[in-house]
């Protein structure tokens, strides 16, 4: 793992959620269950488990993680052609710089330990172990954050407000690695539903190593697992290119695996 080194001066840096930029991914219909989901046709919808639970859901995020390389662009559906670019860009990565302090609270939080279900039907092996050391990653950053266990009894194939954090993989399209959306139930309690995009090439590195997989021409999952937790966390983007919360990622990468300080100071001041 590569130390992180303090910044100098604090800052808090806001960017703008996704959710207003990409209007079609909020449009059309719920897909079929047990079929991978097409986000140009998925929408998220209230499931009627919110009668038993009572209480009505609103949409108030939708947070979107990008990549910043050219391997995985919608315009190379011929796999030779995009195995051939993501050779040329096999080293996406750099080793990481320091993080700094910055952080920016997206206002949501997790109310108390609960269990997030992991959809397998297209996960990659070992999703369900990169995800819970992902959670665990935030937990250890402060003691009072939630603590959320993973199980792999999801049936959800696109989001869904029903009380229940769910995960699930999908074709999301385009330069998509992952999608968090975030409803606010009347009753207090936040939701959250995790995608990660199908058609992206996924990895699971054996460890964080320096922070770069130099010819890795693959997307380490715990990296942008470790991302898109934060948000469920409460946690939104900042601009910081090395700290965990930077909104793109890059083939390779795998330092947003371990928190810069400011992903650290974020949780303990939701927490």
């Amino acid at each position: 793992m590569k130390p992180r080194t303090l910044a100098l001066v604090s800052a808090l840096v806001v960017v703008p959620t996704a959710a207003a930029a990409i209007p079609g991914h909020l449009a059309g219909a719920t897909a079929p269950q047990g079929r991978a989901t097409t986000w140009s046709t998925a929408r998220p919808t209230a499931s009627p488990a919110r009668n038993a639970k009572g209480g009505t859901a609103t949409l108030v995020d939708v947070r979107v993680t990008t990549t910043s390389d050219d391997a995985t662009a919608s315009k190379d559906r011929d796999p030779m052609r995009a195995a051939a670019r993501r050779r040329l860009t096999s080293a996406g990565c750099t080793n990481p710089g320091p993080g700094t302090n910055a952080y920016s609270l997206g206002g949501n939080r997790v109310s108390g330990p609960t269990t997030a279900h992991l959809n397998p039907v297209g996960a990659i092996g070992g999703a369900a172990s990169a995800l819970q050391a992902a959670f665990n990653t935030w937990k250890a950053a402060d003691a009072n954050a939630p603590t959320v266990s993973v199980a792999s009894d999801g049936t959800a194939s696109s989001p869904r407000a029903d009380h229940t954090d769910e995960i699930m993989f999908a074709n999301m399209g385009g330069r998509i690695l992952a999608m968090t959306y975030t409803w606010h139930w009347s009753t207090g309690e936040y939701e959250n539903d995790i995608a990660f995009g199908t058609n992206m090439p996924w990895f699971l590195a054996s460890s964080e190593g320096d922070g770069c997989y130099e010819g890795v021409a693959r997307y380490d999952f715990q990296n942008a697992a470790t991302h898109e937790i934060g948000h469920m966390y409460g946690l939104g983007h900042v601009s910081s290119a090395f700290n965990t919360m930077s909104p793109t990622a890059t083939l390779g990468e795998t330092y947003k695996r371990s928190l810069a300080p400011g992903d650290a100071a974020g949780i303990r001041a939701i927490y």
